[in-house]
């Protein structure tokens, strides 16, 4: 009797617990079938062929990610810490090792996977393409039930571009767009939320599957203009004063008169001040912001803002978004840090750069800045005047990043380097 329970006993101890295996021990069978076998912090590499672990803020095992008690050492928990305290709005429970805080960068807002991908979810269903909003506002409110959380589940580049197209072209049409945008029930938030489905799917999808920049060329001028609906949308919603943060992409329309619009990121905020521009008549600024992280850019100050100024007391949504305030100028960024360890010591080295709305092109506007350390602020030395205008009328993208900020490539996590399209192997080359 004494022996079966020492035999039992040990075969307790013996039992692997969750989090505990490391991913590369696992089998195309066995990787990430269960709570034992990598669920939730393994997945299949197909170009590989193995088992790896899951970059740290794709875990959704925050057993797999803790230190110490049953964990061997070894498996996610060399490359991650578990979050010390996390959302239950969003699925993140682990973060890059001694990073201690949830990146803005790459939040998770947590997927259902119910309904469909490409009809309403209600009996009977109405296929996507022959969905008709402006018949009632009930069929407005169906089209919010097309689920694009769903697309996630492709696994061929080709299909998952093609499915979340379809889903943004659906928003972009004529009929549906232009009801989204005069129907006094429609809430900017609808849009507001397929953008951020959009870009999450695009940065997660692109960072499971190494997939190419043609998709990210494909899909991201659709996010955009799903985009400027909804500023659109604001104007005529909210027009005093509307501004939303989605921590990843961030929305805000304000009026000229109104002067300056203070956008906040992770550890910092952005003042936009254009008091110094002598307008003709009213208009809008229209202003979405994203971390520069989810497109593979470390090391920058600020978020990345895209300024789309209007003029005119009514917005109007033309196809081909050319709209666009040319004589908008004399603008002042102000960068402020609320983090009291960050310092800058050389305010030369402090830079505004322009980036294209593919993310392809950064380039150095030479404008300068004035920093104080005590008040934790750069300041641009002089009124800044967007040159050129956009030829596409789309708007002007802006961040604040030390001079080199791309030069330390080895310092990206595997899926910051991904993102930025670079090899990785141990690190980011």
């Amino acid at each position: 009797m004494i022996s079966l329970i020492f035999i039992f006993l040990i075969t307790i101890y013996a039992q692997p617990y969750v989090g505990q295996y490391v991913c590369s021990t696992l089998t195309s069978t066995t990787c990430g079938t269960d709570a034992i076998n990598g669920k939730g912090w393994c997945y299949w590499d197909t170009a590989t062929t193995t088992c790896l672990t899951l970059p740290c803020y794709l875990i959704d095992e925050v057993a797999a990610c803790r230190t110490g008690g049953s964990l061997q050492t070894g498996g996610a928990n060399t490359d991650c810490d578990s979050l010390e305290t996390f959302s239950l709005q969003y699925d993140n429970v682990c973060c890059d090792k001694n990073l201690g805080k949830l990146n803005y960068a790459f939040v998770r807002f947590t997927m259902n996977f119910d309904g469909y991908v490409d009809q309403t979810n209600d009996t009977p269903p109405i296929s996507m393409a022959s969905l008709d909003i402006t018949t009632s506002v009930k069929h407005m409110f169906k089209l919010y039930t097309i689920n694009p959380w769903l697309v996630s589940k492709e696994t061929t580049e080709v299909n998952f571009q093609t499915k979340l197209i379809a889903i943004l072209d659906k928003y972009l049409e004529t009929a549906t767009r232009n009801e989204l945008l005069t129907q006094s029930r429609s809430h900017p938030f609808y849009l507001e939320r397929t953008v951020y489905q959009a870009l999450q799917l695009l940065r997660d999808w692109t960072v499971m599957h190494q997939s190419t920049i043609t998709l990210r060329n494909a899909i991201l001028p659709k996010i955009r203009s799903v985009a400027l609906v909804a500023l659109t949308r604001m104007t005529k919603f909210q027009p005093n004063y509307y501004q939303t943060n989605y921590y990843f992409v961030n929305f805000a329309i304000i009026p000229y008169f109104r002067n300056s619009l203070k956008i906040s990121g992770q550890l910092h905020t952005l003042t936009i001040d254009w008091s110094d521009y002598a307008y003709t008549d009213n208009g809008y600024v229209m202003v979405y912001s994203y971390a520069p992280e989810q497109f593979g850019i470390i090391r920058a100050y600020s978020d990345i803002v895209c300024i789309r100024p209007f003029l005119g007391n009514s917005v109007t949504y033309v196809d081909t978004e050319n709209n666009y305030d040319n004589a908008f100028s004399q603008i002042k960024f102000t960068y402020y840090w609320s983090d009291t360890t960050q310092t800058i010591n050389d305010q030369t080295k402090v830079k505004l750069f322009k980036i294209s709305d593919d993310t392809q092109t950064i380039t150095d506007t030479l404008a300068t800045f004035n920093c104080v350390a005590a008040t934790r602020t750069c300041t641009i030395s002089a009124n800044y005047s967007p040159s050129p205008t956009p030829t596409d009328g789309k708007g002007q993208n802006y961040f604040i990043a030390h001079a080199d900020y791309n030069t330390a490539q080895n310092e990206k996590k595997r899926a910051q380097c991904i993102l930025a399209y670079k090899t990785w192997t141990t690190t980011c080359a």
